[in-house]
């Protein structure tokens, strides 16, 4: 028996085994080529590689009748499609609030960065010089550090790019959707 047809159809060796009433290790050796399959197994093996063709084995005729039509493939189950539709539409718009709120966080940033040189060129006395070095050196060092690594440009598009993802396959879910028939 040719492996192809295991391949065709998605079967182990040991389904088509079974299939066929004989051993793996049978099975395995008519597809190596080194021996025959038995009588029985000969003709279930000639009825699946007909079968596969779309033909059907009738003993005693030369040549193999057409087969009937194919079964129809079962309509898919739209239900998982449609939770997951609705799933990528929930968690992009819960993304894009926390885009917001990044965004409103980013900006707050930017502010204190903007303030900096104003308040580092004020000429007149304070009471502890070191402390607000230190306390505007904290200021800056915030600022900087949350628009790298938590709201800033990059975090920013590294969350549209997940929003956009999410609602890409959201529009895809609805028009798979449209496309497939109701189950019946």
């Amino acid at each position: 028996m040719p492996d192809y047809v295991r391949n065709k159809f998605g079967l182990t060796q040991e389904r088509l085994a079974s299939w066929l009433g004989t051993s793996r290790g049978m099975l395995a050796q008519s597809e190596a080529g080194t021996k025959s399959l038995p009588g029985r197994s000969s003709i279930a093996s000639a009825r699946l590689v007909l079968a596969s063709l779309g033909k059907v084995l009738v003993l005693g005729q030369a040549e193999a009748q057409p087969g009937p039509p194919p079964l129809p493939v079962p309509a898919p189950k739209l239900e998982p499609l449609r939770w997951r539709r609705d799933e990528c539409r929930y968690r992009s718009g819960t993304l894009r609030r926390e885009l917001a709120a990044m965004q409103a966080k980013a900006q707050q940033l930017e502010n204190r960065l903007a303030a900096l040189p104003s308040l580092r060129a004020y000429p007149g006395p304070v009471s502890n010089p070191a402390r607000e070095a230190g306390w505007l050196a904290l200021f800056e060092g915030e600022a900087e550090d949350g628009l790298r690594d938590a709201c800033g440009a990059g975090p920013q598009r590294l969350l549209e790019a997940r929003i956009a993802g999410l609602e890409r396959e959201a529009e895809l879910l609805e028009e798979l959707l449209n496309e497939l028939p109701p189950i019946q």
